[in-house]
């Protein structure tokens, strides 16, 4: 059974859809988520000039959600509608670790219980709803999801639902989670269905919807596909249901992640597009094109930027993706600044300064280790630009790069550090 639940509404008014799919049942648990540049890589990744370095027992899907309320089994049970009033407060931070751990014991003493009773039939839905949104709203404003998992039976997803301020709090969720076992496994992103094609939405007052039968265009723009959905109901839907229809269908054939940094501008099209392909399609495309951007380690690609500013020409390699849903705990953009003494004719490093700026660079990559990640830097003018992200929870992070800065050599080097879970310091470098 899969139930979801809105985070931080003062209220909610649901519209009701019925999603019904064939749920398979997953093999046995394993033991044990700014200058004008352009690119000078089209399609390429590039390490730049320095890179550092058993049955699910599933029958129904009953989903609370900030656009839309769905329930179905594959029996066709009715829809249940509700109204949500959700209240927030902001808590001190301090007491974050505390609140996530009562959550989890929880969890434990009462909440598994409570899902595997909902999921057999035991314990009605609206009632598991509202005690693990309680539960959950304990510790902060997080949507969640029960559904079946992939190498165990079921899955719970605490998600931020996209939303860049409430990543790093999923993610601390999901790292102070009880270890997987045969029946549970815990994610902050929501998962790719099976079949995307197999889903069928029934939506109220209104055909049902097969996603078999969205047709979908792409475009490649930069590193990521701008994307028309099309689906034969559309034109007898409102607005609202036709965007929800086709997050929804992204999603199932994507996965949440996926579609964060691969897909780029979104539109719900009446009309259908004249290359279109299906959402399996759309799957093999998103993924062969994510596996072009991995390096052979698995990191991300780098690309190479050029372009022109007030101050002169400027020269720049950064992360692709270079999104915050690749390290969600990082949510601190710190712009370390390193004056170079010898340029070129461009006013780029030269020689003689490259090997003591790579230094700099592996020098705090490896000092930082888990805690931070150069995503990018700019060079112009005699000075580089270091674009890091850190876990500024971590004690003395900070730190570690004043301590670079007040040791470099050819000049007065600065750091800055600013507040940024969604990474716009940099958006001016992302594909």
């Amino acid at each position: 059974m899969l139930v979801r639940a809105p985070a931080g509404l003062s209220s909610l008014t649901t519209r009701c859809m019925r999603w019904s799919m064939p749920w398979q049942a997953p093999p046995p648990a394993k033991q044990s988520c700014s200058p004008d540049l352009t690119s000078s890589l089209s399609s390429s990744t590039s390490t730049g000039p320095h890179v550092p370095a058993a049955n699910s027992g599933c029958r129904c899907c009953i989903c609370w959600s900030t656009r839309v309320l769905k329930s179905s089994q594959v029996t066709a049970k009715e829809c249940l509608a509700s109204e949500v009033g959700l209240f927030s407060r902001r808590r001190p931070v301090d007491d974050l670790p505390a609140r996530i751990a009562g959550f989890w014991l929880w969890w434990e003493q009462s909440g598994r219980s409570q899902a595997e009773r909902t999921i057999t039939g035991d314990l009605t839905a609206e009632d598991f709803a509202e005690n693990m949104t309680r539960s959950l709203h304990a510790v902060g404003d997080l949507s969640w999801e029960l559904a079946p998992g992939k190498v165990t039976k079921h899955l719970l997803v605490i998600t931020p639902e996209g939303q860049a301020p409430k990543r790093a709090l999923a993610r601390r969720m999901i790292a102070a989670a009880p270890a997987a076992d045969q029946s549970w496994s815990f994610t902050d992103t929501r998962p790719p269905v099976g079949d995307p094609e197999s889903v069928t939405l029934g939506v109220e007052d209104a055909p049902e919807v097969r996603f078999a039968d969205v047709s979908v265009s792409a475009r490649r723009v930069g590193a990521r596909f701008d994307v028309s959905v099309h689906h034969p109901e559309f034109a007898s839907l409102p607005h609202e249901a036709r965007q929800t229809i086709t997050m929804l269908a992204l999603d199932a054939a994507l996965g949440e992640i996926a579609t964060e940094l691969w897909v780029g501008d979104i539109k719900v099209s009446d009309v259908p597009p004249l290359d279109g392909f299906g959402l399996s399609a759309l799957r093999s495309v998103i993924t062969d094109h994510a596996a072009s951007w991995t390096n052979a380690d698995g990191a991300p690609g780098w690309v190479m930027l050029e372009g022109e500013t007030p101050q002169g020409p400027v020269l720049a390699t950064a992360q692709v993706p270079l999104h915050p849903a690749t390290a969600p705990t990082f949510e601190t953009h710190v712009a370390l600044t390193l004056p170079y003494a010898y340029r070129t004719e461009r006013g780029y490093p030269a020689e003689e300064s490259l090997e003591a700026l790579r230094a700099a660079e592996d020098r705090l990559s490896a000092a930082l280790g888990p805690n931070g990640r150069l995503v990018a830097h700019q060079s112009c003018a005699g000075q580089r630009t270091l674009h890091y992200y850190v876990d500024n929870t971590v004690p003395g992070v900070l730190d570690l790069i004043r301590e670079v800065a007040r040791s470099w050599g050819e000049g007065r080097a600065s750091v800055i550090d600013t507040p940024d879970p969604a990474w716009n310091s940099t958006a001016h470098l992302r594909q």
